[in-house]
């Protein structure tokens, strides 16, 4: 049998040898650690959205079953007989009732949110001061 006599040749870099440039196996397995670690961030950040839409959800069928939509609702605030309401003053979320009779007067606090009476301020005068004599 007659021996190969051929010298070996080296395969030139870049052909069917190992591989060059981008296309290398460390390359590889880092491409896939940063596309599993987007994935991952994607399912995250779609947990996050769905949780806080259920979480808005709950909340809101809370706040209509308190009040109907669009309107404030009822509220009832105390006057007394003979009084009369002399003025009205409106905040972010306050509305101030001054009411009065010849006797005595008052200033109702009442939540602009939920209508309801958070207090009452009496107005009673104090006998000689700064009266005009």
């Amino acid at each position: 049998m007659a021996e190969d006599t051929t010298p070996e040749r080296e395969a030139p870099q870049g052909q069917a040898g190992e591989p060059t440039g981008l296309n290398t196996p460390r390359n590889i397995r880092r491409l896939k650690f940063v596309v599993g670690g987007m994935g991952a961030v994607l399912v995250l950040g779609f947990a996050v959205i769905v949780a806080v839409i259920i979480q808005r959800a709950g909340s809101l069928g809370e706040r209509a079953a308190a009040r109907p939509a669009g309107e404030f609702g009822v509220s009832r605030v105390a006057v007394a007989p003979g009084e009369r309401v002399r003025s009205v003053t409106m905040t972010d979320d306050r509305l101030a009732i001054h009411v009065g009779s010849d006797s005595a007067e008052a200033i109702v606090i009442v939540s602009v949110k939920t209508g309801e009476e958070l207090g009452r301020i009496l107005l009673t005068p104090m006998s000689g001061f700064a009266s005009r004599e």
